[in-house]
This record gives C-alpha cells, structure tokens and sequence, in this order.
C-alpha cells in the first residue's frame, strides 16, 4: 500500500506543479472511481468534514464515510474528529 501512496503523492505534485497534465479522456475515466474523487478534491481544496465533503460531491453521507474508510485503511488519507457547536466532527485531509 505505500507504492500506491508515494505514486499517488509524486502524481499529485507533479499535477499541482503543471510538470504532467491528464486528457480529457483519462481524467473522465479517473472522475468514475469515487476514490479518484475524493483524493483529487482534497488536493485541490485541503482539508474537509465528511459531511461536507458528502455535498460537494453530490454523494450520500454513507457512501462518502465509506470511501473515507477505504482511503484510511490503505494510510492515503488521513482523518480527526472535532468538537463543533457539541457536534462530532470528522475532517479529513490528505497526508
């Protein structure tokens, strides 16, 4: 699992410095895979509730704790939970 996470982590670089671009094709395909999603919003806007996460990206709350627990479990992600107005909060974020 740390192979994916250093690809993923030099990909995403190379993607912010402009060193690689994706066609329209392969990023449409990539945009299918709910964990691409996840991983490419959390590089383009930094950290994020679950929640919230779940209504940028049109998803369901299940579905979005799902994928989150997936990318956890594989160490791409990673999460803390706050306290908000008495409310338990997770935020996620890449590493």
């Amino acid at each position: 699992m740390n192979i994916i996470k250093n690809i993923l982590v030099i990909y995403f670089f190379m993607l912010k410095t402009k060193q690689i671009t994706v066609s329209e094709s392969v990023e449409s395909e990539l945009e299918k895979i709910p964990k691409w999603n996840v991983l490419m919003y959390l590089q383009k806007n930094g950290e994020i509730s679950v929640y919230s996460l779940s209504k940028e990206l049109s998803w369901s709350p299940s579905k979005t704790h799902a994928v989150i627990k997936q990318l956890e479990k594989s160490k791409a992600i990673k999460s803390r939970t706050e306290i908000v107005n008495g409310r338990a909060v997770k935020i996620v974020s890449l590493f």
